[in-house]
């Protein structure tokens, strides 16, 4: 049998930031370890573990979908975990060049779609899923619990947060709580702005797929 040998590291571009390139044997889920403000076409850097100084800089289709799962404030962000991937259909000056895109995220417990403008004038949906992350701890799955509570209208993050024992409040951490609470207004604000959305989560509490 020939000896498989792996050439990954070989075809890599050369760069200071994440290449779609980078992408093409498939799709990667990183945990985000910093963001920052760095100015210029592409004024996002999103750092992560293993990103070897490579930071990924999304377009703004991307930073939208962030902003919209998880809020505004990117300094929330860190800690969290998202997969993204290379859509080879994105194009520039007419062109198929491919481009960054996120299809999964921490923080949705169901998929949502989100309408984001594609040209002047035009919006198209997109959807993001759920990206299930091991929960070998119990901290960990009190954390996949919070963020169901985060997305959902039956408790408030506030309520939730202070049913949890002094111990596992500090297992948790407090930055945890200030990272729910802008995913639950970010989830208020879908439902509010989206007309779609409240009748989807009717229809699954009633247990309808039409």
């Amino acid at each position: 049998m020939t000896k498989a040998i792996d050439i990954t590291q070989a075809i890599r571009p050369k760069s200071d930031q994440l290449n779609a390139d980078d992408l093409l044997t498939g799709p990667r889920t990183i945990r985000i370890r910093d963001v920052k403000n760095t100015g210029g076409e592409q004024p996002v850097s999103v750092y992560f573990y293993g990103d070897d100084g490579k930071p990924w800089k999304p377009a703004k289709s991307a930073l939208r979908v962030l902003a919209a799962v998880w809020g505004p404030n990117a300094a929330k962000w860190i800690g969290l975990h998202c997969t993204i991937y290379n859509d080879e259909t994105v194009t520039w000056a007419g062109v198929a060049v491919g481009g960054i895109r996120v299809s999964h995220m921490e923080g949705l417990s169901k998929s949502r779609t989100l309408m984001l403008t594609k040209t002047r004038g035009k919006k198209v949906g997109v959807t993001i899923e759920p990206l299930n992350l091991k929960t070998e701890t119990r901290a960990d799955k009190i954390r996949a619990r919070l963020f169901e509570v985060a997305e959902g209208q039956e408790m408030s993050v506030a309520d939730a947060w202070a049913k949890l024992s002094d111990d596992d409040k500090a297992d948790l951490g407090d930055d945890l709580l200030t990272q729910l609470q802008q995913v639950e207004q970010a989830a208020q604000e879908h439902r509010e702005n989206d007309p779609n959305a409240a009748a989807d989560d009717l229809n699954e509490a009633l247990g309808g797929d039409d």
